[in-house]
């Protein structure tokens, strides 16, 4: 069988659900006949752990969208070692691959879409989206409707969900007290976030709940888990809502499981979400969900029967929800274990063999292909 090479943009310097999925996808497609190659920036947290997992690295600078020295470099990579598709999975590294793949007939482009904002102008509709780009990847239904209600051909977009990765979450990885560490009575009840402070997030909304949850129930503990632009923001948000004592910012967490084994519930309150990995994490854990209905997420999580939904923006709500199961601990449990089938449904292997299909349509026969 014919070797296919695919080489995976990714400039982000940072190491979230996305860059999670880049990772576990190359290592599963590792021995499906493949070589996978992973452009990214040479000091990014991805690329240093695809290095340690022995998968090869090629650096660039990925300056910005218009990087021309990258794309110059990418497209004099993709012709010498002959590589048969460029696998975009930001959205910079999007425009800068439309650039470098100009002309090249020989390479196919793919590009996963992992939010549910609107293409908003001309340039993304009709040329960013447009028929340079070969299939479009989307993590979720709810991502691929709205491509298409932008104007994206729905035969150039297929869904492929976010598989959970369980491997990060191993015994190995060890165990952080952080009730201890950040002094959190045993016997309280703790709600948890795990999400990039970035505005879509809309952390606020959860403050603005939890400041609710508190008049009713002062010894609940909310721990924040993430880095992001957002952080003065929301550091003053606690300040005037007067939830320093009950809201745990923990910034950057390299054990995340610490996070998740220490709750008692899983909160994400985004306006805008195309699945968010972080949900299934949760749910490994056997968290119940309180979510908004943002994206993709109600494809995850079931109002009533693994957690709830909740309007976008509605922070009572919000509150309402997080006190039924802050007061009833059984209801907790029941919603918690009620998660495994998503899992099911959501595992990395089949995110791996829907993603190589899709490989192969648009190859199609790859025996024909010129450079073979």
């Amino acid at each position: 069988m014919t070797e296919l090479r695919i080489a995976h943009v990714n400039d982000s310097l940072s190491w979230r659900g996305g860059e999670r999925q880049v990772l576990e996808l190359m290592k599963g497609l590792a021995g499906e006949h493949t070589r996978n190659v992973l452009v990214s920036k040479p000091q990014s947290e991805l690329a240093r752990r695809a290095r340690e997992r022995g998968i090869e690295v090629y650096p660039l600078p990925l300056a910005g969208e218009w990087d021309i020295v990258s794309a110059l470099r990418l497209r004099s990579y993709v012709r010498r070692e002959r590589i048969h598709i460029v696998h975009t999975h930001t959205s910079h590294a999007h425009s800068m691959a439309l650039f470098a793949l100009l002309g090249l007939r020989d390479c196919r482009l793919v590009v996963s879409r992992r939010v549910d904002f609107h293409l908003h102008s001309l340039f993304s509709r009709y040329v960013k989206y447009g028929k340079s780009v070969n299939r479009i990847i989307a993590v979720s239904e709810a991502v691929r409707k709205v491509l298409i209600e932008d104007g994206v051909e729905p035969d150039r977009i297929t869904t492929v969900r976010d598989g959970f990765v369980a491997d990060e979450f191993s015994m190995a990885a060890g165990f952080h007290n952080l009730r201890k560490e950040t002094g959190i009575p045993d016997e309280a009840v703790v709600v948890a976030t795990v999400a990039a402070l970035a505005p879509h997030k809309a952390h606020s909304v959860l403050l603005k709940a939890a400041h609710c949850v508190m008049k009713k129930h002062p010894h609940v503990r909310f721990l924040l888990a993430g880095e992001g632009e957002m952080r003065p923001e929301i550091e003053r948000d606690i300040r005037n809502l007067g939830l320093e004592n009950s809201v745990v910012l923990l910034g950057f967490v390299k054990d995340i499981g610490s996070v998740y084994r220490t709750a008692d519930i899983f909160a994400i309150s985004s306006r805008e979400e195309g699945l968010c990995s972080s949900i299934l994490d949760a749910m490994y854990f056997n968290l119940p969900i309180v979510a908004t209905n943002a994206g993709g997420i109600p494809e995850l999580v079931q109002d009533g029967v693994n957690g709830f939904i909740v309007p976008v923006s509605d922070h009572l709500s919000f509150a309402e929800r997080l006190n039924v199961l802050i007061e009833h601990e059984e209801l907790r449990k029941r919603m918690g274990v009620r998660s495994t089938s998503v899992l099911e449904r959501n595992s990395m292997t089949f995110t791996i063999s829907k993603t190589l299909e899709v490989y192969r349509e648009i190859l199609g026969n790859t025996k024909n292909r010129s450079h073979e």
